[in-house]
């Protein structure tokens, strides 16, 4: 079975360059990502905090990240695109084995149970996902047959060894970067759980749920180290306002059935045909048909549970209620990704179908006819999706972008504002060394999102409505807002009416790539402006408003009249007197780090155009400075008479206390082993 899915994705281990389409996610975010940790850790520095997106943002608490997830630790040690290709490939392999060995628990032949993992290893849903570059997704699809496996192991004879089984494994599903299908297999194997467990006796059933619990709890305690950040991350970002318009996103209407026979998917250029696609192979239906017919109970089970899954995904009161009534369900979009585990219900109902078909044969015929069933899903992949898995040379799939020499980053360069998306890509800046003001992200600073629609509109009209995934510049109402983070540089590629503003033309380049999200490279016109009148990295505030709350903060900033009028929220002291500036000027900018000089005119405070986060902590001179959030989404610090040497460093307390939770995990987990192997 793995040779099988080794052989048919060839290219992900003897091709070379990079795995990519024109609707790679991985060319348009995932390889900034990781080209960020890398140019952070060479600066010897961990990649706490992102600077090239959304004038700055968590890294390692971004979900998408997986910085410590081993499987990332490829990039450590092989080029770039042989890392990435490498890991979509043992994800791939993953899946295989871990429904192989889920299958193998229920199914008595042990050719069912290889159909079963080639089944799930080749489904078109699931390698379509490679075509559209969704890396931090398949992980959580490949490890879901194996939490499933696991905790069935657990309730049927608890003990340590298999409570550090689904330990581990739960540790892996935490660290993936699909918290949305890791919500979902979480809800299923509740699920799954309670109904295991009303079946044992009633005196065992205690023992079952501590062992769980020791497991449950080890495998929280070993993620700790990346659910703390992104638990802190999360409960500052736009998802906490939910929206039910948001979270259908387009949800698919009826006729979408259709696609349960093909994937109707225009040989892959219909825009996100991975998505709202019911297709799960066709090889299975009948298998489904014969299992039902044979094994009513346990199949009518699996077909209910695929059926149910498949109807969550629809706008009826079902959806609706669990939207209402299911504690997080809300804080998601797309309840499509539902269909993850349809596939892997609907692949173990086919299984009931084919281990009775093989049960009815002879040992030889039997594992011919197994075998043979093992190639209708590589037969299907090899004709539907997989001739989309192409590679490209890492310059062919990540090409520089117009003026990429003037907008590297460096001390004292500002950051980039785009108005599109397509001339400067923004999950590209990362690997290419540029900070944007714009962003995607599957979590985004509420803060920062008001900001920055005061920026756009005067208000913070569209942060208050729903969760935001783009930050992107449709018009600029507040330029001082704009120069407050270090905008120095605006791209696009239509002409702008920004002389006004006082941005002035910099530069055009004809014929530059440009990058249109899901549907690939093009070339385009790339127009430059720089600001004539930079503020810098930090500029001193004439004046000082103070304010006690978050609402209060956001007011003040929508009625002031510039940045430099600055918002402090919990100052607790008498405003600086008189105060009258002086000069800043930054000497270090590396990641999650910053060095200013400053000769301050008197008392004053100044304002940093980096984005508040409850990490950043400052000295000035060596000694402690405090810092406060102003103008609702950057930094400021009181700053006395005189020369000083500022520094600005990000930390993790969210992640140091996970760590230390890791190391106590880890030491549970070895006694749990220890305990299995003496048993």
């Amino acid at each position: 079975m793995l040779a099988l899915g080794a052989g048919l994705l060839w290219r992900l281990w003897a091709a070379p360059g990079l795995l990519c389409s024109a609707r790679s996610d991985f060319v348009a975010q995932g390889a900034g990502l990781r080209a960020l940790a890398l140019k952070s850790l060479a600066s010897g520095r961990f990649p706490l905090w992102d600077p090239s997106c959304d004038a700055g943002m968590p890294a390692h608490a971004n979900p998408l990240a997986t910085y410590l997830l081993p499987l990332d630790w490829l990039y450590l040690a092989l080029p770039f695109d042989r890392a990435t290709n490498l890991i979509f490939l043992l994800n791939a392999l993953l899946a295989g084995a871990a429904m192989y060995a889920c299958a193998r628990r229920w199914l008595k032949s042990p050719w069912a149970a290889a159909f079963c993992g080639a089944s799930y290893m080749l489904a078109f849903r699931f390698l379509a996902l490679f075509d559209a570059g969704w890396l931090p997704t398949v992980m959580l699809y490949a490890l879901a047959p194996l939490l499933l496996l696991t905790l069935d192991r657990a309730i049927e004879r608890p003990g340590p060894g298999r409570s550090a089984a689904l330990a581990a494994t739960l540790a892996a599903c935490l660290m993936q970067g699909s918290m949305q299908s890791l919500y979902y297999a979480l809800l299923a194997g509740a699920a799954f759980a309670a109904a295991r467990l009303a079946r044992r006796e009633r005196p065992a059933r205690p023992r079952v749920l501590a062992w769980l619990a020791a497991g449950g709890l080890v495998g929280v305690f070993l993620a700790a180290p990346d659910l703390l950040p992104r638990l802190q991350f999360a409960a500052l970002s736009t998802r906490m306002t939910p929206s039910w318009r948001f979270f259908l996103n387009d949800a698919p209407r009826w006729t979408a059935l259709k696609t349960l026979l093909a994937p109707f998917d225009a040989g892959g250029t219909r825009y996100e045909y991975w998505e709202n696609c019911f297709y799960f192979g066709a090889w299975l239906y009948p298998l489904w048909a014969w299992a039902l017919a044979r094994d009513r109970r346990r199949a009518g089970l699996l077909f209910g549970l695929t059926a149910l899954f498949v109807l969550l995904c629809f706008d009826t009161p079902l959806l609706r209620l669990a939207y209402e009534a299911v504690p997080g369900f809300r804080l998601f979009r797309r309840p499509t990704r539902l269909l993850q585990l349809a596939q892997l219900t609907g692949v173990l109902l086919a299984g009931l179908g084919v281990d009775d078909l093989l049960g009815r044969l002879r040992p030889r015929p039997a594992a011919a006819a197994g075998l043979l069933l093992c190639l209708l899903p590589v037969l299907d992949a090899g004709a539907r999706i997989v001739p989309r898995l192409t590679t490209r040379p890492l310059a062919e799939a990540l090409p520089e972008p117009a003026f990429a020499d003037l907008l590297r980053r460096a001390p004292g360069n500002g950051r980039v504002a785009e108005i599109g998306r397509a001339a400067l890509p923004y999950g590209q800046a990362a690997y290419f060394g540029i900070d944007m003001v714009n962003g995607y992200e599957p979590l985004n600073l509420r803060d920062f999102v008001e900001y920055f629609d005061v920026l756009q509109h005067g208000d913070a009209r569209r942060a208050r409505a729903a969760p935001v995934v783009w930050t992107d510049l449709t018009a600029i109402t507040r330029p001082d807002l704009l120069r407050a983070l270090d905008a120095r540089w605006i791209v696009s590629e239509a002409t702008q009416p920004l002389a006004g503003l006082g941005w002035e033309p910099a530069g055009e380049r004809e014929g530059a790539p440009a990058f249109d999200f899901y549907r690939g490279w093009r070339r385009a016109t790339v127009r430059l402006w720089r600001d004539s009148r930079p503020w810098g990295p930090a500029f001193f505030a004439r004046s000082l408003t103070p304010v006690r709350t978050e609402r209060e903060s956001l007011a003040a900033l929508e009625a002031s009249r510039s940045a430099r009028d600055a918002v402090v929220l919990g100052w607790g002291g008498a405003a600086p007197a008189g105060l009258r500036g002086g000069s800043v000027r930054e000497t270090r900018r590396g990641y999650g780090v910053s060095d200013y000089a400053v000769d301050s005119r008197g008392a004053n405070f100044l304002v940093l155009s980096q984005v508040w986060y409850p990490g950043w902590r400052a000295r000035l001179d060596g000694r402690p400075l405090a810092l406060y959030r102003t103008d609702h989404a950057l930094l400021g610090a009181e700053i006395p008479d005189g020369r000083h040497e500022l520094a600005l460093e990000m930390t993790s307390p969210a992640l140091e206390w996970g760590l230390l939770l890791a190391a106590l995990g880890g030491a549970a987990f070895a006694a749990l082993a220890a305990a299995a192997m003496l048993a």
